[in-house]
């Protein structure tokens, strides 16, 4: 017989396998194997197994793989394991598979991982990850993956990540996402992203998501953005940032946001800002803001305008301005205002002007007056006139000048009339000189006077008159 020492192979009993040499298997075939009655593989050892051939492994069974005691797999190798019909991996248990040489796995495919118990991935360490070909990922599922211990993780890498279907990352936890390599992140994949459940995204590191595929991001989601730990954004650039689905941004916060590097804001699109909850841009920066498309801007409102730092405007160009709806410039307050670089200000315009609360131009400056395109002076009041500072009017022209509404001349003082450019009287008219407090007049000079055109005489009154020097 091909054991030797086992006269009918049929008859066999435990006992009678545990009393052979190793050696008396050497000659062993599947049918041989195939043969030996499934509750007589409890007197296998793992000597006797790592003597038979490998092809003998084809008479395994579920039921003796089943019966075999777990330190018996210690003899197991990879040609053996590949040599087993796919069906025998039903009847192995966690203590078996924790019992495996880690080279054995090289053996496994796809048909017999996806053939295993789920329990039995509880006996997995990282080494047999690590041996395991990576299309033998193919074959796990979310219930194997909630069984593996969290450190068998750390013998992923980005192959077998890539060889998982989408679902077995369901079965996912922070503990197991904690123990991979940051690496194995570089075969994710979008419908694997989104199969991942929220909580597990707390172990996410920047160094695991600076090297996930700008494509994964595709399956981020809000209740993954929030499980994240803000400093894991430090690992986010711009082709994530662009490949993120806009309400993915919802759940961001001031953390999140100022852990950001600089750069990933160049993916941020109008869709995505309009998603973002307003109190995130409290950690916005000038070099944020600088960083991104000026079309972002159109998913700009009050609310996040309101959270923003001051001295986060610095980082706002003419085209961020020219690209904001209107109504974000609710939310504008005199030091933000003060701190947006004067050439901002040539995005501006009348409904934009005519958002902006009166108090935030207590923040304006010659230098962006000057800056603001005429037209923009059709949105101004006399509340918002008012409460410029008067040295503001110095950046004042004849063109901004013809372009205000009269009634805007209203809250005109002394002070700020002085403070005009002589020319830029030269748009005044009879209806805006009308419209001014006669104090104001105070603040004429001759060469302000020469340069008014003569009708705008014509809204002179006695009490201005009076007050002229």
């Amino acid at each position: 017989m091909a054991i030797v020492g086992l006269a009918n192979i049929a008859d066999a009993t435990a006992a009678d396998i545990a009393a052979l040499p190793p050696d008396a298997f050497a000659g062993a075939t599947a049918d041989d194997l195939a043969s030996i009655p499934a509750e007589a593989m409890q007197g296998m050892g793992p000597d006797m197994l790592a003597a038979m051939p490998p092809d003998a492994m084809g008479g395994m069974d579920a039921d003796m793989m089943a019966a075999m005691p777990p330190y018996a797999m210690g003899g197991m190798d990879a040609d053996m394991m590949a040599a087993m019909p796919p069906t025998a991996m039903e009847g192995i248990g966690p203590d078996m598979m924790a019992a495996m040489p880690p080279d054995a796995m090289g053996g496994m495919d796809a048909d017999m991982m996806a053939a295993m118990p789920p329990a039995a991935m509880g006996g997995m360490g990282p080494d047999m990850m690590a041996a395991m070909p990576p299309d033998a990922m193919g074959g796990m599922d979310a219930d194997m993956m909630a069984a593996m211990p969290p450190y068998a993780m750390g013998g992923m890498d980005a192959d077998t990540m890539a060889a998982m279907p989408p679902t077995a990352m369901e079965g996912m936890d922070a503990d197991m996402m904690a123990a991979m390599p940051p690496t194995a992140m570089e075969g994710m994949s979008p419908d694997m992203m989104a199969a991942i459940p929220p909580d597990a995204m707390a172990s996410m590191s920047p160094d695991m998501m600076a090297a996930m595929p700008p494509t994964a991001m595709e399956g981020m989601g809000p209740d993954m953005m929030a499980a994240m730990p803000p400093y894991a954004m430090g690992g986010m650039d711009a082709d994530m940032m662009a490949a993120m689905p806009p309400d993915a941004m919802a759940n961001m916060d001031p953390g999140m946001m100022a852990a950001m590097p600089t750069e990933a804001l160049e993916g941020m699109g109008p869709e995505m800002m309009a998603a973002v909850p307003p109190d995130a841009m409290a950690s916005m920066s000038p070099e944020m803001m600088a960083a991104m498309p000026p079309d972002a801007m159109g998913g700009m409102d009050a609310d996040m305008m309101a959270a923003m730092p001051p001295y986060a405007m610095g980082g706002m160009d003419a085209d961020m301005m020219a690209a904001m709806p209107p109504t974000a410039m609710e939310g504008m307050g005199p030091d933000m205002m003060a701190a947006m670089p004067p050439d901002a200000m040539g995005g501006m315009d009348a409904d934009m002007m005519a958002a902006i609360p009166p108090t935030a131009m207590e923040g304006m400056g010659p230098d962006m007056m000057a800056a603001m395109p005429p037209d923009a002076m059709g949105g101004m009041d006399a509340d918002m006139m008012a409460a410029m500072p008067p040295d503001a009017m110095g950046g004042m022209s004849p063109e901004m000048m013809a372009n205000m509404p009269p009634t805007a001349m209203e809250g005109m003082s002394p002070d700020m009339m002085a403070a005009m450019p002589p020319d830029a009287m030269g748009g005044m008219d009879a209806d805006m000189m009308a419209a001014m407090p006669p104090n104001c007049m105070e603040g004429m000079s001759p060469d302000m006077m020469a340069a008014m055109p003569p009708d705008a005489m014509g809204g002179m009154s006695p009490e201005m008159m009076a007050n002229m020097p």
